[in-house]
């Protein structure tokens, strides 16, 4: 799949374009984060509940609102651009997950962390937030869009449009067997201790600032018990042969690259996906929340029924199905 590579190169109007997205993009408006700028509210689950930033705003000029799902363990500090294309005019839901550290979750020996049983508790919100009657965006990223195409792929809910950013389709933190040793048999208060040294010596010398400071907050914002089984269920999780029981509509967004987001990958997923479709924009990899936000905040200006914007339409890449 090498030769796919010539795929992913923009050109000069494009680059001018995805430039002219950024810097429109990134307002001068409060996060997300901000006092007053969200509703910050819990939502029942199986075992516990889940924390949901919710901004609606006075006056509305978009179509239908998105609700965003980040990546594993992922500290709300590292999301907060994606919203900010879209803050103060659209309305949306931040959703947290189940192994988050401002989850509440009852500890028990049969509470389940895997992406299967976090799939059924985005179903459970969708429906409790009442957006399963609307038309909206359901967008997600890393284990956020693993855990979304889980549930797709269980039919456990749709969305009338559905993204995911560099979704994780095979497990990747840690090799399996020192997963299944060190977390089996290391105490919680160990791993307490230890997340931050590791963190720092593991990001020792990493040139990539925006990255360090992602593995940083990754490990700021461990929780010892839940890492352990969400980690340890979904050690041989691996949905590449699942992906074409998908029957709805999926775009998969992608843009800078490194070695943890291959868009060879991406494309491959795509294309196993029925109705799978690929978008790619390029940019600086300390702009890829706000890509994706822009994206976004695309969709949610037109309806399901118009289907891709035509402000981005020109950034598919073509399947060759």
């Amino acid at each position: 799949m090498n030769n796919k590579q010539s795929l992913f190169q923009h050109t000069k109007e494009e680059k001018s374009i995805i430039a002219k997205f950024l810097k429109e993009g990134r307002r001068a408006v409060p996060t997300f984060l901000d006092e007053g700028a969200a509703e910050i509210k819990y939502v029942p689950i199986d075992e516990g509940e889940l924390r949901v930033f919710h901004h609606k705003p006075k006056k509305s000029e978009t179509k239908r609102p998105v609700i965003f799902v980040p990546g594993y363990v992922a500290a709300p500090i590292t999301w907060v651009d994606f919203h900010i294309p879209h803050q103060g005019f659209g309305e949306y839901y931040y959703l947290e997950t189940r192994e988050k550290r401002s989850s509440k979750i009852k500890k028990t020996k049969r509470t389940s962390m895997s992406a299967n049983q976090t799939a059924k508790d985005l179903g459970q919100v969708i429906e409790n937030l009442g957006l399963n009657e609307k038309d909206f965006v359901l967008y997600a990223s890393s284990y956020g869009a693993t855990v979304v195409l889980e549930g797709l792929i269980q039919g456990y809910f749709t969305a009338p449009t559905i993204i995911v950013h560099d979704p994780v389709i095979k497990w990747v933190w840690g090799e399996r067997s020192l997963n299944n040793f060190a977390l089996k048999f290391v105490p919680k208060f160990i791993l307490s201790a230890l997340r931050m040294p590791l963190a720092y010596i593991f990001t020792w010398g990493m040139k990539n600032k925006t990255n360090k400071e992602r593995m940083l907050e990754f490990a700021r914002g461990i929780v010892p018990w839940k890492f352990k089984r969400v980690t340890l269920e979904n050690n041989k999780l691996n949905m590449f042969n699942d992906l074409k029981k998908i029957k709805e509509e999926v775009f998969i967004t992608t843009g800078p690259l490194d070695r943890y987001h291959p868009r060879i990958a991406y494309y491959n997923y795509a294309k196993e996906i029925p109705r799978g479709r690929l978008i790619f924009m390029n940019t600086p990899d300390s702009e890829r929340q706000l890509i994706a936000g822009i994206i976004g905040t695309e969709f949610v200006k037109v309806s399901s029924e118009e289907g891709i914007p035509k402000t981005i339409e020109q950034f598919e890449i073509d399947l060759e199905r």
